[in-house]
């Protein structure tokens, strides 16, 4: 069973351009979304066991496993895999999470996603790195998300100026999709919104 958690704060810009400031991804304005949807799956977990008999088990998962959470979601119907290479759903655009609960009980399976993206290339000409290098494929040791978040070490001088004053994360290619016209604020995750990370004060980061 895979799940999509809409984050769309209905923000007019992504970026922020007060001086001295750093912009952080989208999805990173929130108290931690593994918790927040933990908990909600840890629920619906248990009903899809009462579903079935007293041999039912279920696993859940929310980007803490091994899974290729965005290949099921495509297979279950959720979304398809944009050029940008993460889902997008027809409904939520692609300001989402996905979750995904692995179970023993036999579920009438949903019809699959078509790709959707037609010619748009919007996302490949947005990405401030060059990291998309073709439709559909990611370098990811040039993805500004990669750079500021999983690299361990200094960043490469070339990638510093695109680079700007993103401290962590990047939402350019997700920024321009079209299908975001269709994206809904998601009540799950608006209580737990961090309005203090739309702009952070960069000096005060380096004081620590």
């Amino acid at each position: 069973v895979t799940l999509a958690v809409s984050y769309e704060r209905n923000l007019s810009n992504s970026h922020v351009t007060i001086d001295k400031s750093g912009i952080i991804a989208r999805y990173a304005r929130f108290e931690d979304y593994h918790d927040v949807i933990g908990e909600r799956l840890k629920d619906l977990g248990e009903f899809v066991n009462q579903l079935g008999d007293s041999t039912t088990r279920s696993l859940w998962y929310v980007d803490t496993g091994p899974l290729l959470e965005r290949d099921l979601a495509q297979r279950a119907g959720l979304g398809f895999a944009g050029k940008h290479t993460n889902l997008i759903s027809r409904k939520l655009g692609n300001w989402i999470f996905l979750a995904e609960i692995l179970t023993t009980l036999e579920l009438e399976p949903d019809v699959p996603e078509k790709n959707r993206c037609g010619s748009c290339t919007r996302c490949i000409t947005a990405c401030p790195t060059n990291a998309i290098t073709a439709p559909f494929r990611l370098d990811a040791r040039r993805c500004i998300s990669y750079l500021t978040i999983e690299l361990k070490g200094a960043i490469p001088i070339e990638f510093r100026a695109a680079i700007g004053n993103r401290i962590y994360g990047c939402d350019d290619c997700l920024a321009v999709c079209p299908w975001n016209k269709f994206a809904r604020e998601g009540s799950l995750m608006k209580e737990h919104a961090r309005p203090d990370f739309g702009a952070v004060d960069l000096l005060e980061l380096l004081a620590l």
